[in-house]
């Protein structure tokens, strides 16, 4: 019966928070993406019951393994149990926390391994290749923004947001006996 208290309080507050990527992976994002009493819970499971070790872990930062477990918990919850006969993986966007987003975007980076993307997601463990497909069809829409205004620009950049430029030369000059030329430019970079 403790056990099924503890799951409804948990359930219950992973429930009622929504997190959603907005494309960015800042310092505390993994932690941001999972609620407090999912991470205190799995910490507990991990490293034991002990109340002075979560005082301390709720100051300090948590471990790897306990964020790991934790998304990949939100990321496959659902609210109704599924079916016996239901094959099919569903995963709710709201859900969907940085760890199988990231998982997905690296293995695609690193291997273009479709398969491998597939069989993590059979897992469970990452989101799926045709999510994944959507996720690159955003990035490669800001590149071809990039290209098409002849500038590289953050995608955020608007009228009344703070922006910081900083410029500096660019200055290559090899000076090898075999080199022909050299490059002077000028790179800017907006913040």
């Amino acid at each position: 019966m403790h056990l099924v208290r503890a799951a409804q309080v948990v359930r219950r507050e992973m429930f009622q928070t929504r997190f959603t990527c907005d494309g960015a992976f800042h310092a505390d994002c993994q932690k941001d993406s999972v609620t407090p009493s999912l991470l205190a819970l799995v910490n507990m499971i991990l490293d034991g019951a002990n109340i002075k070790h979560q005082a301390k872990l709720a100051n300090t930062s948590t471990t790897a393994a306990a964020l790991t477990v934790s998304q990949l918990l939100v990321f496959n919850s659902v609210k109704h149990a599924r079916s016996v006969e239901s094959t099919s993986v569903r995963h709710s966007r709201e859900r969907e926390t940085l760890l199988p987003l990231y998982l997905s975007l690296k293995i695609h980076a690193v291997t273009r391994s479709r398969g491998l993307i597939d069989t993590l997601f059979s897992l469970e463990m990452c989101v799926s290749y045709d999510r994944l497909l959507q996720l690159t069809t955003i990035a490669n829409g800001v590149c071809q923004r990039f290209n098409m205004e002849e500038v590289v620009c953050p995608p955020k950049l608007r009228k009344g947001l703070f922006t910081n430029g900083a410029v500096d030369n660019i200055d290559h000059n090899p000076s090898s006996a075999t080199a022909k030329d050299s490059f002077h430019g000028t790179g800017i970079s907006l913040m």
